[in-house]
Order: structure tokens, then C-alpha cells, then sequence
């Protein structure tokens, strides 16, 4: 589109000064263009929604041919690509747009998302930090990194991270709740983790089972870790799988089939969760860290 509008410019101005009825052409025929690469990228989105891969893959490729500039169909098909497992193509796509943005923290961020898919938790590293860098004060960013750290077991600079996005959101139930849930892990520090887990029960009360920073406080009392006594609920076998599954709601992530049992994380809407198991009413998931939980299956799709 826009090489056609430079020859047409080109070729008025070869006879002359540009009439109003080309200036209105050429600004009609723009907006054409900007409208259908708009309509490629809603239709790529509702694709996504629904995991029909490959249609939004073609949605997204359709409006990165109308604007090869434009970093947002690159940034969407990274997670079209992560969906499908195709690490390669996502990687070559969120390169695309550090190269085309060198300064856009999104670019960083998707490479960072690429390579901790692919267990390259080193250059994951990197990337996230380069996308904290350019962007300070993200939350998101800083959430993402200390997920990172953790997956390292650098516990000490992702509990770094944890408090700083809470800091820089205070309202933010799933930062606080990242950092309860990386101090119940550790011993003697469940007083620490209850005082998160009643910040978010006072900021999203369905985000955290009241049995579960319960158990942390009473546990504590002895010294205790809450992961050797947690209740385990009885389960139903599960059957293996290897799918992709959308997220429809925000959901914690529990130790095991019952709602009653230690938030391990959170997962949240519109994103995607690698699920290995289906069992009744629950759904086993894997997370980019490691992490290996429950969430419950109407919580996907």
C-alpha cells in the first residue's frame, strides 16, 4: 500500500503540484489500507480466542503484508507461534521486532517469553531485563522477570522483583499473591506469606481459598513448611495430554484437585496455559517456570 502511494505521488508530481482530487484520493486509499490491516488483526485476535492457530496465524500474516513495519501483527504472531509449539518461527518473529524497534520493551518482553518456553532461562534472563529496563515502571514486566529469577532459584532477586511490582501497583492481587506464594515455599517465612495472602483476599478475596493462608498460619506457629502437611484432596486419575488451552478467567493454581489446597500461582485471563493432564473437573497444567498445578477446567477452554 504504501509503495503504491509513493508511485501515485510520484507520477502527479511529475505533472505538477498535487490537485485536491489526488490529495483525496490518496488519503482514501490509505485509510483503505489501515482499515483492512485493522480488520485482519481483529479477526487474528477472535481466532486466538477460540485457539484456531492457524487462522489467526493467517490473519496476523495478512496484515504484517500490508504494513511490514508494523510490530503489533509480529508481536501476535509470537503468540500464535508459542501456541503451536513452533519455537523457531516465534523467536525469528520477536526478533523481528527488536530489529524493527530496538527500543519498544514489548519486543524484549516476547523474546524473553520465547526463549523461557524453550527453557533458555539465561536469555529469557536477559530479554526481561531488557524489557524492565526500557520500561521501569511495568508491573507486568517485573512479575515476568521474577518468574524467571524463580524458575533460576534466584529467590532472593525475584523476591526483589515481586515486592517492587507490588510496590509499583499496590491494588495488584496476583503481584502479592507471587510473593506469598514464593514465601510459603520457604521455611520460617509463612508468617511473611499469610501477611500477603490476607492482602489479597482484602484485594480479590477469589483469588486465594481462606483454608490456604489458614493453614500457612498455623503451620508457621511450628515451624513447619506448608508444603510436607498441606491437605491433599483424593483425586481421580488423570489422563495425559499436551495441549494448549485459553484461559476464559483469572484462576490460582493449587497443589492439588481441590479448592481447599495451597495456591502454588496464578494464571490469568486470555493467555494460555500448557496443559498435561485432564482429570474430571480439574485440569493439570505445566507453567513456563516448572511449576506443575490444578486449575479447575471451567476455568479454560
Amino acid at each position: 500500500m504504501r509503495h503504491r502511494l509513493r508511485l501515485m505521488m510520484h507520477g502527479a508530481g511529475d505533472r505538477g503540484p498535487l490537485s485536491p482530487l489526488w490529495l483525496v484520493a490518496i488519503v482514501f486509499l490509505f485509510n483503505i489500507g489501515c482499515s483492512h490491516k485493522s480488520d485482519h488483526l481483529t479477526a487474528g485476535d477472535q481466532a486466538m480466542q477460540h485457539s484456531q492457530w492457524d487462522e489467526a496465524e493467517n490473519e496476523y500474516q495478512q496484515a504484517e503484508k500490508l504494513d511490514p513495519s508494523d510490530v503489533r501483527p509480529h508481536l501476535a504472531l509470537v503468540r500464535v507461534y508459542l501456541s503451536k509449539h513452533e519455537s523457531q518461527q516465534a523467536k525469528s518473529e520477536a526478533m523481528r521486532v527488536v530489529e524493527l524497534e530496538p527500543k519498544n520493551p514489548e519486543g524484549h518482553a516476547a523474546l524473553a517469553d520465547v526463549y523461557s518456553a524453550s527453557s533458555q532461562l539465561g536469555a529469557a534472563e536477559a530479554q526481561s531485563r531488557a524489557a524492565v529496563a526500557l520500561d521501569t515502571a511495568n508491573a507486568a514486566y517485573r512479575m515476568s522477570l521474577g518468574m524467571i529469577l524463580q524458575s533460576e532459584q534466584k529467590l532472593a532477586a525475584a523476591e526483589a522483583e515481586y515486592r517492587t511490582a507490588a510496590g509499583l501497583e499496590p491494588r495488584n492481587a496476583h503481584a502479592h499473591l507471587a510473593l506469598a506464594a514464593l514465601l510459603n515455599a520457604e521455611p520460617n517465612r509463612q508468617n511473611e506469606a499469610e501477611a500477603e495472602y490476607a492482602e489479597v483476599r482484602a484485594l480479590d478475596p477469589s483469588l486465594v481459598p481462606a483454608t490456604a493462608a489458614g493453614t500457612a498460619t498455623a503451620l508457621a506457629s511450628a515451624n513447619t513448611p506448608v508444603a510436607s502437611t498441606a491437605p491433599i484432596a483424593q483425586e481421580p486419575a488423570l489422563r495425559p495430554t499436551d495441549r494448549r488451552f485459553l484461559l476464559t478467567h483469572d484462576s490460582p493454581v493449587y497443589e492439588s484437585m481441590n479448592d481447599s489446597a495451597r495456591v502454588v500461582a496464578q494464571v490469568h485471563r486470555r493467555k494460555y496455559v500448557h496443559v498435561i493432564g485432564l482429570g474430571g473437573q480439574w485440569l493439570r497444567i505445566q507453567l513456563r517456570n516448572g511449576t506443575i498445578g490444578f486449575i479447575p477446567a471451567t476455568a479454560a477452554e
